[in-house]
């Protein structure tokens, strides 16, 4: 079986003020932190790393296993795009965000397996902990059930031909979602979830930086189930 890993790198942080990809947590830049996590995986046969155009041949990378670099495009959605098409021979990809420089190898393989046993995605979650409530203007309107809700998080795993296929569809039909997962729930597919963690943390703004400046100073402890 083959396994192939998208590892996204290609934003401008236009919310955080510059490329978060690139700055540096304890010496390395963040996106080398999940290469890292990536090399560690034998099922794992090559990473695609979508970079900024200007920033191809700039960027060092240290890797045990083949990366390709790919140019990423004007959204995130536009990048994954790039990187499947340059994909051959693959039977599962998974799209991880470099900004999330502490997923797990067991968040990776977790993925995998739930597409091995015949999901056709898999998305690392956690469960809502917080009160979520709907609103429009300056009124709530609605207090959504926290039990029937997950956070989603990557790396999120997927049948290689299906998760090309739903973005072909929605490029086509000029749709854009928040994460890859929901162009597969639209086109039908069935998308199951694998264990996240709080630890887990997108870095978006200055004040995550340093949450995950705290997160790398300390020892990641053993997961508990959640579900």
């Amino acid at each position: 079986m083959k396994v192939k890993v998208i590892l996204l790198a290609a934003g401008y942080g236009k919310r955080f003020g510059e490329k978060k990809q690139f700055l540096k947590l304890k010496g390395e830049p963040l996106f080398q932190y999940s290469l890292n996590t990536i090399n560690k995986i034998d099922i794992v046969q090559e990473t695609y790393l979508v970079l900024p155009q200007e920033d191809l041949e700039r960027i060092k990378i240290f890797s045990f296993k083949p990366v390709i670099k790919i140019a990423g495009g004007v959204q995130r959605q536009d990048s994954v795009y790039n990187a499947l098409a340059h994909i051959k021979e693959c039977d599962i990809v998974i799209i991880h965000d470099s900004a999330r420089p502490f997923a797990t190898e067991e968040m990776f393989l977790e993925a995998i397996e739930n597409v091995k046993k015949g999901f056709d995605g898999s998305i690392t979650a956690i469960k809502t902990t917080d009160t979520i409530k709907k609103y429009k203007g300056d009124l709530i309107r609605e207090t959504l059930n926290r039990d029937e809700l997950l956070q989603a998080q990557t790396p999120q795993a997927f049948s290689f031909e299906k998760i090309k296929s739903a973005h072909e569809k929605a490029k086509k039909e000029n749709i854009t979602g928040t994460d890859d997962a929901y162009l597969m729930e639209r086109a039908g597919y069935r998308i199951t979830y694998n264990q996240g963690s709080h630890l887990n943390i997108k870095i978006t703004t200055k004040e995550d930086l340093k949450l995950a400046e705290c997160i790398s100073n300390i020892q990641t402890p053993k997961r508990k189930p959640i579900f």
